[in-house]
């Protein structure tokens, strides 16, 4: 174990903490150790944990190496949830996102990766999230969380998710990159009337605050 976790790189791993322990994943833990012993963005743990609970489909938007990804997966199927669908939205073709699609341990979750942007509206490379969710999901009665991570276009995402943020079945965990999006991001929730929480991100004792170059807050719904 000890000489997989110093590999520089990417390679088949288990989550050893947080919310996602137990999920096989295929990264780089060099730069990921955080994540295996569940401490990455560890403000975000209990929330996960608790919201995930009745959940059918999350929407991972801004999927990157696929940590979210196969971790919402594993606690979907974890949870037993009936035909459990996880949508991961990225351009960029990580092999850390592409590879576990295949692994004996996800085929019974639906899992696509679709790889455009996210923005306000649907054209060539772009598409919207109230267009996503006519397109994937089938059953109109599932509950989803939908997860933003794309390091400053928050704010083109929520403008196409008029749909979605009108309905209070699905919950959302965004993550603003820089403090002045944070009034920007809060006003799409205030203005549909959906309560929120801004969670900073904070030290752990012994290892200290992770290593950020833009101040980075977390909204989630509650």
């Amino acid at each position: 174990m000890l000489r997989k976790l110093l590999s520089r790189s990417p390679t088949t791993v288990r989550i050893l903490g947080g919310p996602f322990k137990g999920a096989k994943m295929f990264l780089n833990p060099a730069n990921s150790k955080r994540k295996i012993f569940g401490l990455y963005e560890h403000v975000l743990n209990n929330w996960i944990t608790k919201t995930i609970v009745g959940k059918n489909f999350v929407f991972d938007v801004g999927g990157n190496t696929g940590y979210d990804t196969y971790g919402f997966a594993h606690l979907l199927l974890k949870q037993k949830t009936p035909a459990p669908l996880v949508i991961a939205f990225e351009p960029e073709s990580f092999p850390e996102l592409q590879t576990p699609k295949i692994w004996k341990e996800y085929t019974d979750c639906r899992i696509e990766i679709v790889k455009k942007y996210v923005g306000k509206s649907s054209d060539g490379m772009v598409i919207s999230l109230d267009d996503a969710y006519e397109t994937y999901i089938y059953d109109k009665n599932s509950k989803g969380i939908i997860k933003i991570d794309i390091e400053g276009a928050e704010v083109e995402a929520l403008a196409g998710a008029e749909e979605l943020l009108n309905n209070p079945a699905h919950e959302w965990l965004i993550e603003i990159h820089g403090k002045e999006l944070i009034p920007d991001v809060a006003r799409f929730f205030v203005e549909h009337k959906r309560p929120f929480l801004i969670k900073e991100l904070e030290p752990l004792p012994i290892i200290g605050r992770e290593s950020r170059p833009v101040h980075t807050t977390w909204l989630v719904t509650i």
